[in-house]
Order: structure tokens, then sequence, then C-alpha cells
């Protein structure tokens, strides 16, 4: 299921990304309508990306509306829990990596900031910290 999870992920479109996570944070169900209302859009424009999520079978559906008055409830599917799952950890993962690589960043802590690249002598290219720096980034994703 796993190849099927990263493929999946790769067809989708960050608004179809977003609907999938929204509906996973909400408990895997959610009346259509909160998420037109989380997301700022209309369910015109909404629809066509549920529709497209449906196909894929990642959500399903269901009026539970009475009457005239129409109105949806969507729920994860198996693949769809586990789709949006993946989505939303790797999110998660990625603000800390981020937060965590940019605090890690020589630059901001270098005593030579201000004079940086201004002399032949203190340059990006000739700092040692930072290509240390360069070095202990690129040996970590080559064993990852």
């Amino acid at each position: 299921m796993d190849s099927d999870v990263s493929s999946l992920i790769k067809e989708l479109n960050e608004k179809e990304t977003r609907i999938l996570e929204e509906i996973y944070k909400a408990g895997r169900e959610i009346m259509l309508r909160d998420i037109w209302r989380v997301m700022g859009i209309k369910s015109k424009a909404g629809m066509p990306f549920i529709n497209k999520l449906e196909k894929r079978g990642l959500l399903t559906k269901e009026n539970i509306g009475s009457g005239k008055r129409v109105m949806y409830k969507v729920k994860l599917t198996e693949l769809g829990s586990a789709v949006a799952k993946e989505l939303v950890e790797a999110g998660s993962l990625m603000k800390v990596l981020t937060y965590d690589l940019l605090t890690k960043i020589p630059c901001f802590y270098c005593p030579y900031i201000d004079v940086c690249g201004t002399t032949d002598e203190i340059t990006p290219e000739k700092c040692e910290y930072l290509n240390k720096w360069i070095y202990e980034m690129i040996k970590e994703r080559s064993e990852q």
C-alpha cells in the first residue's frame, strides 16, 4: 500500500492535498460546507476536487440533507486516511526540518556576517564554517 500512497500523493494538486488534510484533522469525516469555510472557497469551485478525490477512492460523499436541502458529509476511505496521514505527517516533519535547518546555518551566528563578501578574504566560498555545515548536510542526506 505504501507505493499506492506515494504514487497518489504525487498526483494530488495543492487543493486536493489541503482537502484531505482538513478531513483527516477533523477526525476523518467532515461536513462539506466546513471544508469550504476553512479553505475560503465556494462549493462550486471546490466540488471538482471532491469529485476527483472520490473517483480516486480517497473519500466518500454522503447526502445527509432532507427535502430540498442538500448537505454532504465527506469521509476518508482507508486509502484516503493513509494518504492524508502521510501528508499531515510530512507537513509536520517539514516544518520541524525547516526550522531546525535554518537555526543551524552558521551564517546566522557568524561574527563576520557584516563584512562577508565585501572583501576577498571573507567570502561564503572561503568560509570554513559554511563549508563544514554544507559537508555535514550532504553527509546526512547520503546516509538516509
